[in-house]
């Protein structure tokens, strides 16, 4: 009988980009591959993801939880119809990554009591990424608790892996009572096509800083602005780049208003969101990702491969995407005034920044080909299909 794998993710777009070559990978190991994903949040960039799914020979469900929702009937319906699907497939395995994708696909998974748990935690979501910081609010509290209660419930899955991308999640991982050591699998990231970066030159380096990423608060988009305008103040002619979309449903998102509004001062470009990063990448000599929290951003991995000097925050996930003082500088959560001097130090420093750039390609080499991810995974579904089948 023909093995079936489903993944469960908050939308396409996000398995496009972060989980497709392990399901093209499982296609070749013989599996039938299904994704259940909820509501977008950006509708062009999910019926472009979505296409390029099912053209790999993934099929495709869609059910009515939303990344960010927080309708109760809506959400509610949206488990439903996950239940039903997922119920009608019957998978040998269920991996879950992405937040809700996590939530709702572990409980869908114990309920109908599937043989084996994957779950990827990708980093936290909304209700996580702000806390220590002025902007954590009652109501992200309040998310929190509830999601770290059900999580507890999820966790008790007797066949299970959980992947970590960090070591403060594998730490978080091995508080909760019914998780082992044995059940936690260290991953770091998604992975990177290396071969799509081998013809990068270090010469063709500009005087660019790039932040990659979608345009929301969580992810220091404002302090990104701010920087870049105490530095333009004091005279500086680089280029400050912003690369992602704001059009995304998502409590922390900046208006494209707010945005235009820094692109006439003179402050940032702005490009939305760039299909082709890779160009960008070869140019940047600079990657900020200012983020309150992370997995392990993928944004950083492929900055490395690049050879880009990365700056990123002290906050889980960012930490250990870099290593400090070697390919990239942590600064302060939420400090603008940290981030622009450590930016001014690295335009002031070009042998600095090349070191950073040669020694970041060395750490994607060691740690970030998307190879090593595919090849973890898989070996994870065949240890728990043996386990399930010793049962």
């Amino acid at each position: 009988m023909r093995r079936k794998l489903v993944f469960i993710v908050n939308n396409a777009t996000f398995f496009a980009s972060h989980r497709l070559p392990i399901a093209v990978q499982a296609k070749k190991q013989g599996y039938q591959v299904d994704l259940i994903t909820g509501q977008p949040g950006n509708d062009t960039l999910e019926k472009l993801a979505i296409q390029k799914i099912i053209e790999q020979g993934v099929n495709h469900h869609k059910v009515a939880f939303k990344s960010n929702g927080m309708n109760l009937f809506i959400e509610l319906y949206g488990l439903i119809q996950l239940f039903l699907i997922t119920i009608k497939i019957k998978p040998n395995i269920v991996h879950c990554a992405s937040p809700k994708g996590v939530l709702y696909g572990g409980i869908v998974a114990r309920l109908i009591k599937v043989p084996s748990l994957v779950l990827a935690i990708t980093g936290m979501g909304y209700g996580f990424t702000s806390a220590g910081i002025k902007k954590y609010s009652i109501k992200r509290s309040i998310i929190k608790k509830i999601f770290t209660s059900l999580l507890g419930f999820v966790y008790s899955h007797e066949n299970k892996k959980i992947i970590v991308q960090n070591l403060d999640d594998k730490l978080a991982a091995e508080s909760v009572k019914s998780v082992e050591s044995r059940d936690i699998c260290l991953i770091r990231g998604s992975g990177v096509h290396l071969s799509d970066y081998k013809n990068i030159s270090m010469s063709d380096k500009e005087n660019i800083i790039v932040l990659p990423a979608r345009m929301l608060g969580d992810k220091g988009v404002l302090e990104f602005y701010m920087a870049a305008k105490q530095l333009k103040h004091l005279g500086c002619e680089w280029r400050f780049i912003l690369a992602g979309t704001a059009k995304c449903k998502n409590p922390s998102v900046i208006s494209e208003k707010v945005i235009e509004g820094w692109v006439l001062e003179g402050v940032v470009e702005w490009l939305g969101n760039v299909e082709n990063m890779l160009e960008l990448y070869s140019k940047a000599s600079i990657v900020c990702l200012p983020s309150y929290r992370e997995g392990m951003p993928k944004a950083l991995l492929e900055a490395a491969a690049a050879g880009c000097a990365v700056i990123t925050t002290d906050a889980i996930g960012c930490r250990e995407s870099i290593k400090p003082g070697i390919s990239g500088d942590l600064v302060q959560v939420g400090s603008f005034r940290d981030l622009a001097d450590s930016i001014e130090a690295l335009i002031n420093d070009p042998l600095r920044r090349k070191m950073y750039g040669e020694n970041g390609q060395k750490l994607a080499k060691e740690f970030f080909d998307i190879n090593i991810v595919i090849n973890k995974t898989i070996a994870i579904y065949t240890k728990l299909n043996n386990s399930a089948a010793n049962v």
